[in-house]
């Protein structure tokens, strides 16, 4: 007898399921994955210290909090190339661990496990926006596995223009610095850290020059530092899915929440790949993952595998990766039935389209809710040999996509959800009984 909510031969969508669904995936809409401000600090935290020339050993010296115009176009023709400095060819007073903004950044970006790690900075690129110049959108390129994210700090030169536009899963959001200033009416920084996901866009500066230094973030390898804070939308998450567990018209005998995720993942070439998520996961992500641990359940993270024979109706979930490389399929074997020998479960997504209807060598299929939907930010592929008609060789390809799956108990009794151990060992004995069925009859 199966463990998990099934269908005996026949997919078909819940919309009134889904409709009970809408609040929790409201409450996933996720918090700006970047946090911005300004800082009033005094004139001895803005000495710049730079090059006159890059194989030059002349120096100058600039405050930024209060720099003439003169000593602005200095340090513009010292850049090279127009508009860049880099990092060895330049030194400034100011401190981010001195001044707090590194315990601002750790506070809001960082959550789960990761908001205990020390968190490393690094000055990366002094940056001179001249009158007429922008930069286009693009996405940071990060300079190891370790950097999570970057910090762009915005110095009190007089300019107009040149607002920071950020981009992210559809929405997007402007800090302008000339109004941020204008507003604080004294010497501050603005500031603007987001996760490496982020597009961001620096629109024209109209007049004068937008002077900023971005620095990399990095987690380091020091010990714990504080407590982590609970995610921006947990206790709104936490509400959506109480108020669903207690509606008795919900999933009535139980079944399987999937949650498709919402940021990317560094991925570890070395080791288990979703093991090493857990550790990482940020903002909605974790809020859905503590939450659910809290109300008693066992989130999940697998690799989604989709059918593209049913489109994306059907597929196969698995805890570890396929080493898809390793298997030689048959001529009439596709992705289920490998994914299948390896451990996999049979899913249909529910919601995912019009009903149809299985072929009989599959077993009935796990029916998941999708809460939000598959993304494709976090993915594993590979290539599989098979042999067609006439045993001509073929390549074919299987993707796989990380998400986030719930189980849920029947109404009256929502933590009686089978649980992965109790999944392992079904599946051994089932393994075990189809090999006596082959030995001995």
């Amino acid at each position: 007898m199966s463990l998990l909510t099934t269908s005996p031969g026949l997919v078909a969508s819940s919309p009134r399921i889904q409709r009970l669904l809408t609040p929790l995936r409201e409450s996933i809409v996720d918090k700006p994955p970047y946090i911005s401000g300004t800082l009033q600090l005094p004139d001895s935290c803005l000495s710049l210290f730079y090059k006159v020339a890059k194989d030059d050993h002349a120096a100058r010296h600039i405050n930024l909090a209060n720099a003439t115009p003169d000593e602005v176009e200095q340090l513009t023709q010292a850049c090279e190339p127009p508009g860049k400095m880099g990092s060895e060819c330049f030194s400034l007073t100011l401190d981010p661990f001195h001044i707090g903004l590194v315990r601002i950044i750790r506070g809001y970006l960082l959550e789960g496990t990761k908001s205990k790690d020390d968190m490393k900075i690094e000055p990366y690129e002094l940056n001179v926006y001249s009158k007429g110049t922008f930069f286009e959108p693009h996405v940071d390129t990060p300079r190891s596995e370790k950097m999570f994210g970057s910090l762009v700090v915005v110095f009190p030169t007089p300019h107009e223009g040149g607002a920071l536009l950020l981009r992210h899963c559809g929405q997007e959001w402007i800090f302008d610095s000339d109004q941020a200033f204008a507003a604080k009416g004294q010497p501050s920084i603005g500031y603007v850290a987001f996760f490496s996901d982020v597009e961001n866009e620096v629109a024209q500066v109209i007049s004068g020059h937008r002077i900023t230094l971005t620095y990399n973030l990095y987690f380091d390898d020091g010990g714990p530092v504080s407590e982590p804070p609970r995610p921006v939308n947990e206790g709104a998450f936490h509400k959506a899915f109480t108020a669903l567990l207690e509606d008795p018209e919900f999933l009535a005998e139980g079944g399987t929440l999937a949650f498709g995720l919402r940021h990317v993942y560094p991925i570890h070439p070395i080791g288990n790949y979703l093991k090493s998520i857990y550790d990482d996961l940020n903002g909605s992500d974790a809020a859905v993952y503590q939450s659910a641990r809290v109300l008693g359940f066992e989130p999940v993270l697998y690799l989604y595998y989709q059918w593209i024979q049913f489109a994306d109706s059907l597929g196969v979930i698995t805890d570890k990766e396929i080493y898809f490389e390793e298997v030689v399929a048959d001529e009439d074997q596709d992705l289920v039935d490998i994914a299948q020998k390896e451990g996999g479960i049979l899913v249909a997504r529910e919601g995912g389209g019009k009903a149809i209807e299985l072929d009989s060598r599959f077993k009935s299929p796990e029916l998941l809710e999708w809460v939000t939907p598959i993304t494709t930010f976090n993915h594993q592929d590979g290539a599989y040999p098979t042999y067609g008609p006439g045993d001509e060789p073929e390549l074919r390809w299987a993707y796989g996509y990380v998400c986030l799956v719930v189980r849920i108990g029947k109404a009256g009794d929502r933590l009686a959800y089978p649980t992965v151990a109790e999944l392992n060992r079904a599946d051994l004995r089932e393994r075990e009984e189809e090999l006596d069925d082959y030995y001995y009859h």
